[in-house]
């Protein structure tokens, strides 16, 4: 694995490679991670993570136990008061009010740094950056992490499968079989879903055919991860196959010897290109034109082809046809597979063709996905128009309760409208709100309905302002001001109501 420079970005850096190089490299220091505003600082004791900190009052402890359920509103705001007069941890403050046992806390603790760090497989970009014997402060308890435990558990909540598969499409074709440090990554990985593919890493099937009996994706990122930790060696031939090569190579050179130099010694002396070396055979002129002309002819027709067209699938075909023709695809098309053969100029088309292909074999295997799509093209359009004459509905009856301030009552409609139209922002922010004002509160959710209705339309002006609101209640001062003043800005007048 190659050393990593002092600094960079995560679009050509990810976390889950930042934390296996680092791992490798049995680092000793911090590592700052950078995103609109948000900080993360990691730090490492031989490789490990140990300690994280992090910006964002929503991952402070409290907020963390609050969400969970393991402390009330008045035992936080007892803590938050201790942390105000005494200037102590929260942890501190917990065990000094006996809110929390020392195991609890303990626990939470190691949770929180968990979670600050495998909240940062999401980011899609930011910036990275090394700092090489940083040590741990004094009053601060490391909390080791298996780095391979964590990337898996990252990359499952975060990375969806066809960004795994995206970064496999050159190897597909290779017959992988354990490397160096193979059962050491084994035995860390849960392999819950994934033995199968494990356990057919012998060396005589590719790694395609391995993802395509695949049916967990637990599989696919245990694939994912070994290939990233250089746990694999791969071969441009099966393992069986290659001794017999080798075996039928000797006797060649044995019967040259007796023969005399021969066209026949020459080939059987000269190295074999493995996988890694690049294509075995060149390309032709004509196939290389005939395969540019497919690239621009596809690119321009993305607009015209439904998914299965995109496929070249027909519908009605099973999952294991879907994935055939998905890993047929993206060895035809993806922008590193057209450089390799020397059409490197064709990567903004090839880049565009192969994210489509990547989205529509994210819906059609996905059998809930694929239902509604298939609904979609069947121009069910009368059931979803039923579907939100109900919703609407229930949102208005959600509505006048709250306006008469029972949010209580107002829950028995507003969750069946979200429900019937999740995409809806006015729904999502109604059910926010009267679960944020109802008797209890439950903040945590009336966070996440608003944060989604936000981020339907962020020109909601109402859903701004109660999301400032909750975040206010939160105690996250700077973030509910910036939420009212673009409330404010798109409407002067907006309240919660």
């Amino acid at each position: 694995m190659a050393s990593l420079p002092r600094s960079g970005d995560l679009e050509a850096h990810p976390v889950p490679r930042l934390l296996l190089a680092l791992r490798c490299e049995r680092f000793d220091g911090a590592l700052s991670l950078t995103r609109e505003g948000t900080r993360k600082r990691i730090l490492f004791q031989q490789g490990a993570p140990v300690f994280a900190e992090s910006n964002l009052a929503s991952e402070s402890l409290g907020v963390q136990l609050l969400d969970a359920g393991a402390i009330t509103r008045e035992d936080h705001a007892r803590v938050s008061q201790r942390v105000q007069e005494r200037g102590c941890k929260e942890g501190t403050a917990l065990l000094e009010l006996r809110i929390l046992a020392p195991r609890e806390i303990f626990h939470a603790l190691k949770t929180q740094v968990r979670e600050r760090i495998l909240a940062c497989f999401g980011w899609p970009s930011g910036c990275f950056e090394l700092e090489p014997g940083e040590a741990l402060p004094d009053d601060v308890q490391p909390f080791g992490s298996d780095p391979l435990v964590l990337v898996q558990e990252g990359l499952v909540r975060h990375w969806p499968p066809e960004r795994l598969l995206a970064q496999l499409t050159r190897r597909l074709d290779c017959y992988p079989l354990p490397g160096r440090g193979f059962a050491s990554v084994r035995r860390r990985l849960d392999d819950e879903g994934a033995r199968e593919l494990l356990d057919g890493l012998d060396g005589d099937t590719s790694l395609g055919a391995l993802l395509q009996q695949a049916t967990t994706p637990r599989a696919l990122t245990a694939a994912w991860l070994l290939d990233a930790a250089d746990a694999v060696e791969y071969r441009d031939a099966p393992a069986s196959r290659s001794k017999l090569e080798e075996a039928a190579a000797e006797l060649e050179v044995e019967i040259a010897a007796h023969a005399g130099p021969s066209p026949t010694r020459a080939r059987a002396a000269a190295p074999r290109k493995t996988a890694t070396e690049g294509p075995r055979k060149r390309t032709s002129a004509a196939a290389l034109a005939t395969l540019r002309q497919e690239v621009l002819e596809r690119h321009d027709q993305l607009g015209e082809e439904d998914d299965y067209a995109i496929l070249g699938v027909p519908r009605g075909c099973d999952l294991g046809a879907v994935k055939t023709a998905y890993f047929r695809a993206a060895k035809r098309f993806h922008p590193d597979a057209l450089a390799s053969v020397g059409l490197a100029d064709l990567r903004p088309q090839a880049t565009t063709l192969f994210a489509r292909v990547a989205r529509a074999y994210a819906t059609l295997s996905n059998p809930e996905s694929r239902r509604d799509y298939d609904a979609e093209l069947d121009g069910s359009v009368r059931a979803d128009a039923d579907r939100l004459a109900s919703a609407e509905s229930f949102y208005r009856k959600g509505e006048i309760l709250m306006r008469a301030g029972d949010f209580a009552g107002a829950l028995r409609f507003l969750r069946p409208a979200a429900d019937l139209w999740p995409d809806e922002a006015a729904y999502q922010s109604g059910l926010g709100w009267a679960l944020f004002k109802k008797t209890p509160s439950e903040t945590p959710a009336a966070r996440t309905h608003l944060e989604r209705a936000v981020a339907l339309d962020a020109r909601n002006a109402t859903a701004l302002f109660r999301l400032g609101t909750v975040l206010r209640d939160l105690g996250e001062t700077q973030a509910a001001d910036d939420c009212q003043k673009r409330a404010r800005k798109l409407d002067p007048k907006v309240t919660g109501r």
